[in-house]
């Protein structure tokens, strides 16, 4: 992310200015009054993903078959017979059942016309039945009480006659007062008291409820994708949705509900307008009575989400991965979502002021570490280690998949580099952490992620919107619009790789190593190098030529080698150093290039035309570890170990 510079210190040095981005102290507060999370999925990641099933339906053209065999490891195709499910109607808790229809319908002994309404309220003794012959605005209507039963009653609203048909304003409705919410329903709806509460039952066959929960879970329109091959996806679903609910016993008295703490149930039709569709009804027939069951036959519990991010969770399924989830419509494979400090301070008053937090623990499933399973938060006050999934939902992320991405550096800065086109640079740490400065951004890091090597090295894309980090090892990671063309990683390395170039179109990039083995990708062209060649010192780095027709490599005692159109403009490689050169840069225009020692030396070829100032004599809280020009060339940038910036000439933001 964007991080502000914090703080500055003018120093008098041959440069006309000098500014110095000071790291942040490790026991101050939190160095940013937000936390910035990168996530991926939506919801716990086991079983099923919705979009991961869609996925393989229409990039893979998997059935539904294969689908839920993949998901649902340890589970075989079995059958259960259609039958009554008990449905607990969240939105009537603790309320009067109110309730019409445009179709006769019955309250035990009672009986309604078409259009008449009933409300069944809880008394102290038990239930009373009302009539009244119309609704008003806000459920106003002359009530006459017709019947009180015993409390164990539990008097049920039932239509006088069957309906199957699709108009929604024949069937049970319940209303919610005083905003008139008209909900449709199938079956009969039913009074009850559990845990001392009033409750509304929804008392409907199973493959009728089914029609009610599957469009609500997946879209409808699904089943219309790829010429009809999403209706994989659904008939997945509606088979995942069927067996969890057949699963389920949520109480003595009722089977499930219909939120999606249990799975989201919408009934027949909201306000007059119908909620089931086609699309799944079609699917619903054709998999009719099919769910999926464990070996000793006893009906899985077929959790599912909407998206796993990329890979399940595990539990009482086997995790397995999701490649399906990337599918082109899913805006939760990755996400972004930042939290202001205020708020998780609040949501964990004892620790005080949040000074750090991290992912401490990780189940080791997908990418990135997986999903998170201990966070550890630090304040002024106390330190409070948590759960993924506590500060999931303490905080409203749409999973516990999540790397938080600190503003500060929490391991050594160890390169730095800058926009082509405007003042902008990112800085990239041993833990492929990145902080963006100026009109650069940090599209993405390594930053949570366990690492084989650590990043040696990073190269910008020509729009400055997107960045590549190189690792010892030589694995190559891409942010923003910068491309992936490969890398050395998992191969057998003569020598560690020390640096990194893109080519100037972004379409390829360079690896060195540190005995001047060149590596190519993409549109990079070999040009040659010193890997045959006993060196008097190590390569410490390399710069590409601006015509993108060369490049250069540089040694530890600032010895200088050139290929293609880069030019020989002069070295170090006969002076005794104080210190050893750790980096270089190249002008912009081509004219020249620029050294830096680990003191903060800065030698300019040619020179003096091209020095802009050093840090050569000045004490360092850490030592130089990179440097970067600026657009005009007409100054550049040092960066310590410990993040500080420096800046000369018209380097600056």
């Amino acid at each position: 992310m964007r991080t502000p510079l914090r703080a500055l210190l003018a120093v008098a040095l041959l440069a006309p200015v000098l500014s110095v981005v000071a790291p942040a102290s490790p026991a101050a507060a939190y160095p940013s009054s937000q936390i910035e999370f990168h996530g991926r999925g939506w919801g716990h990641g086991r079983g099923l993903g919705q979009y991961g099933s869609l996925g393989y339906a229409i990039d893979e053209d998997w059935d539904y078959a294969r689908i839920l065999n993949h998901f649902y490891g340890g589970t075989t195709k079995g059958s259960r017979a259609n039958g009554s499910i008990s449905v607990r109607l969240t939105a009537f808790d603790g309320k009067d059942l109110v309730v019409t229809s445009g179709s006769a319908f019955t309250i035990g002994s009672n009986a309604y016309a078409a259009g008449e309404a009933a409300r069944i309220r809880r008394t102290s003794t038990g239930w009373a039945i009302d009539r009244a012959p119309t609704l008003g605005a806000g459920c106003t209507a002359t009530w006459v009480e017709v019947q009180t039963v015993a409390a164990s009653a539990n008097p049920e609203a039932r239509l006088a006659a069957p309906y199957t048909g699709d108009d929604v304003k024949k069937l049970l409705q319940a209303i919610t007062c005083p905003d008139m919410t008209r909900r449709h329903y199938r079956g009969s709806l039913q009074a009850l008291v559990t845990d001392g509460t009033a409750r509304a039952i929804n008392h409907v066959e199973m493959e009728s409820y089914l029609r009610g929960v599957v469009p609500r879970e997946s879209p409808a329109s699904w089943g219309d994708l790829d010429g009809g091959r999403g209706m994989h996806a659904l008939r997945a679903q509606t088979v995942a949705a069927r067996s969890y609910a057949w699963a389920e016993q949520r109480h003595a008295l009722y089977k499930t509900c219909d939120t999606t703490a249990c799975q989201v149930y919408g009934g027949a039709g909201l306000n007059n307008t119908r909620n089931e569709h086609v699309n799944t009804d079609r699917a619903i027939q054709e998999t009719a009575g099919e769910v999926r069951v464990h070996a000793n036959g006893n009906v899985a519990r077929t959790e599912f989400s909407s998206s796993t991010g990329g890979h399940t969770a595990g539990g009482t399924f086997t995790a397995v991965p999701d490649a399906g989830d990337d599918v082109a419509s899913n805006p939760n494979h990755a996400w972004e979502h930042v939290v202001n400090v205020a708020a998780l301070e609040a949501a964990y008053p004892s620790i005080g002021t949040l000074q750090t937090i991290t992912v401490s623990k990780r189940n080791g499933l997908g990418s990135e570490g997986g999903r998170a399973t201990e966070v550890k938060l630090v304040g002024d006050e106390g330190t409070s280690t948590v759960t993924g999934n506590d500060l999931r939902s303490k905080l409203g992320l749409k999973s516990d998949w999540y790397r938080i991405i600190d503003p500060s550096l929490n391991s050594p800065a160890v390169a730095v580099a800058s926009m082509r086109t405007d003042a902008g640079l990112v800085v990239a740490s041993t833990a492929g952490e990145a902080l963006g400065y100026g009109a650069a951004g940090a599209p993405g890091s390594m930053e949570g992620v366990a690492l084989a090597s650590p990043v040696v090295a990073i190269a910008m894309t020509p729009s400055g919107e997107g960045y590549w980090m190189a690792a010892a090892d030589g694995g190559v990671s891409a942010f923003g619009d910068a491309g992936s063309f490969g890398s050395l990683g998992g191969r057998r390395l003569n020598k560690p790789i020390v640096g990194m170039a893109a080519t100037t179109t972004g379409k390829g990039y360079y690896l060195v190593a540190s005995d001047g083995g060149i590596f190519t990708f993409g549109d990079a062209r070999f040009l040659g190098s010193m890997g045959a060649v006993r060196l008097n010192q190590p390569i410490v780095g390399m710069a590409v030529h601006p015509t993108g027709q060369g490049y250069y490599l540089v040694a530890r005692d600032g010895g200088i080698f050139t290929f293609g159109s880069a030019k020989f403009r002069g070295s170090t490689g006969a002076i005794r150093l104080n210190q050893p050169i750790v980096g270089m840069a190249v002008h912009p225009r081509g004219v020249g290039y620029w050294f830096v020692a680990a003191d903060g030396g800065v030698f300019a070829f040619p020179s003096p035309r091209l020095f802009y100032g050093s840090l050569g004599g000045t004490a360092l809280a850490a030592p130089i570890v990179g440097m970067a020009s600026s657009t005009t060339g007409n100054g550049y940038w040092l960066l310590g170990r410990d993040g500080a910036l420096y800046d000369f000439g018209d380097a600056g933001f």
